[in-house]
């Protein structure tokens, strides 16, 4: 038993060594099993070492035990991984089915209308080809960016909603913000207005329990993604809810970077300011985000909700063409890294990127070096003191190979910059959830908001002038010059964690 032992310990170890030889392949089952092989391949270790230090039979017998029991869970979840990602557990065809219906329900948008540019008309189109999602026209959109300006005026919104509050989050906390904003929920729930609220269970952990049990004794009805349980049984451990989704009454949603919580509005000493961006929005565009909600309430009810007072008619008539993408690990493509590699690839004049993680594989590194040799303007802004330091190691692993091919990275240094935002030619904007990190190009399930507009291109590209005022630009020779052997070693242990991050 002890030699079979070895042989599947060597056996992981390889397996790990060969995923990052090939750098990040971006497969679904691959990525999805990784960290419960980081996890079993540890403990095996562990079990090894042990062995060779007490040989009592007892000790020999649990170490035996313990091995057989981690190798089956590894198969289970093997299995499980390998349905999600295959599509065989048969969430995806129900919940396309249940899509089919809601979109009986609302028009799918003006196709008839072309857009300014070949380039805006192609990656709508890809987006509409990879998601079913079309382009929306009649939509007004205000960008976001002042955490108390934006949490003040969504507990308005909410508190003057009439028919009914849907809400969906990554993460909530207990503190004084989330205090207040379930407070908020309750005392609509206590009017009789329909509240239902999704949180994920691992990105929510830390949410007390009472808070939760005074939401649902208030009325509110609250749902939760996966909590660490059930996540481990379904083989969904590495993979997350990262959405952050507000509806109100089917007229006014919200989406983007902020969760609920102090440190948001830079209220958490440890972090300091907080940048983000949030779209709000009013138009057709609110009728996707209520569908991208709904299907996201039947994954973690089942309950199937058409009732057509969700998708009031009217709304905003300003013509601001925008587009709902969103992603998963368990569909058909990778929408949101299409997306992001659409838009890199297809700039003609620059790229302007906002992102707190860049963690990238290799094609994506290498769309980002063969867009800035050919004379694109590519900027990249990043925290210059992340919220963890093993990511502040994997972002630095990519300095080197971007700053090489002309990619000019700013280090923002007043606070955490959390914003996740794209700015194109002047003329295309995208702003959500999406991280460019591995986690949210091929992990979680992600939604950001893809507008064809050059006033709201020139307001994005406004927000990037101010963080690029208060980041340090980054050169190659500054970098080599400042980095130490010791940075390698670094760059190592961090890329071993680049799937979970």
């Amino acid at each position: 038993m002890l030699a079979a032992l070895k042989i599947i310990t060597a056996m992981l170890l390889i397996l790990i060594i060969c995923f990052h030889l090939f750098n990040q392949i971006s497969n679904a089952i691959l990525i999805g099993i990784y960290p419960y092989v980081i996890v079993i391949t540890l403990i095996f270790c562990l079990l090894l070492i042990i062995s060779r230090f007490i040989d009592k039979g007892i000790f020999i017998g649990i170490i035996k035990l313990t091995f057989i029991a981690l190798s089956l869970f590894g198969l289970f979840t093997f299995y499980q991984v390998y349905k999600n990602a295959k599509l065989l557990n048969g969430y995806q065809q129900q919940r396309s089915s249940y899509m089919d219906q809601l979109k009986l329900l609302t028009n799918e948008g003006d196709n008839g209308q072309v857009l300014d540019s070949e380039f805006q008309q192609g990656v709508s189109r890809l987006i509409e080809t990879n998601t079913g999602i079309p382009l929306t026209r009649k939509n007004h959109l205000k960008l976001m960016h002042d955490g108390i300006e934006l949490i003040d005026e969504m507990i308005k919104e909410i508190s003057e909603a009439q028919h009914h509050i849907h809400i969906e989050f990554f993460i909530i906390r207990d503190d004084e913000i989330g205090k207040k904003f379930s407070q908020t929920l309750i005392n609509k729930a206590k009017e009789g207005m329909s509240v239902r609220l999704i949180y994920d269970g691992l990105g929510s952990r830390e949410l007390n329990k009472e808070i939760l049990k005074s939401l649902k004794d208030g009325g509110v009805q609250v749902a939760i993604y996966d909590n660490v349980i059930q996540s481990i049984l379904k083989g969904k451990l590495n993979h997350r809810n990262h959405r952050k989704i507000i509806v109100l009454d089917g007229e006014i949603a919200y989406i983007g970077g902020f969760n609920i919580g102090n440190e948001y509005l830079g209220r958490d000493e440890n972090i300091g300011p907080w940048q983000d961006l949030q779209i709000k929005a009013k138009g057709e565009l609110v009728q996707w985000i209520q569908k991208i909600f709904l299907g996201d309430w039947f994954y973690v009810t089942e309950e199937r909700i058409v009732e057509e007072g969700y998708f009031p008619e009217g709304g905003a008539v300003e013509g601001t063409p925008a587009q709902m993408i969103t992603s998963g690990f368990d569909t058909h493509w990778n929408e949101i890294s299409q997306l992001y590699f659409a838009l890199i690839t297809g700039a003609q004049e620059r790229v302007y990127i906002a992102t707190p993680y860049l963690i990238l594989n290799d094609s994506m590194v290498n769309a980002l070096q063969t867009t800035a040799m050919r004379g694109v303007d590519v900027r990249i802004v990043i925290p210059e003191t992340p919220d963890l330091f093993i990511v502040g190691w994997a972002n630095s692993a990519f300095y080197t190979d971007l700053l090489k091919a002309g990619v000019k990275l700013y280090l923002f240094k007043d606070g955490f910059l959390h914003s996740k935002a794209f700015s194109v030619d002047g003329e295309i904007t995208s702003v959500g959830s999406a991280n460019f990190n591995t986690r949210s190009l091929y992990l979680d399930y992600e939604v950001n908001s893809v507008i064809y507009d050059r006033e709201v291109t020139k307001d994005m590209d406004a927000i990037f002038d101010l963080y690029i005022s208060k980041s340090q630009q980054l050169t190659l020779e500054n970098y080599k010059r400042n980095s130490a052997t010791h940075n390698k070693l670094k760059h190592i242990i961090a890329k071993l964690l680049i799937p979970f991050a």
